[in-house]
């Protein structure tokens, strides 16, 4: 798995209600790719080529293409 980053990051708390944990999206993020409230995205979890755990969130709302 080869990922490419685009150059924008940020640091997100991990928010804690009941059985589920919640980490937060950058607001520009969320704007800058038309997203709304209550749309549902995919996230994965997978190992970069180094073994560091990652999740990989689409945002275009389609599922993973399987190989």
């Amino acid at each position: 798995m080869k990922l490419k980053f685009s150059g924008i990051g940020w640091k997100s708390k991990i928010l804690l209600k009941r059985e589920t944990a919640y980490i937060s999206i950058n607001k520009l993020i969320v704007v800058g790719n038309c997203l709304e409230k209550g749309r549902e995205l995919y996230s994965y979890l997978a190992e970069d080529e180094r073994g560091r755990k990652v999740i990989v969130i689409y945002l275009d709302e389609r599922k993973k293409e399987k190989k």
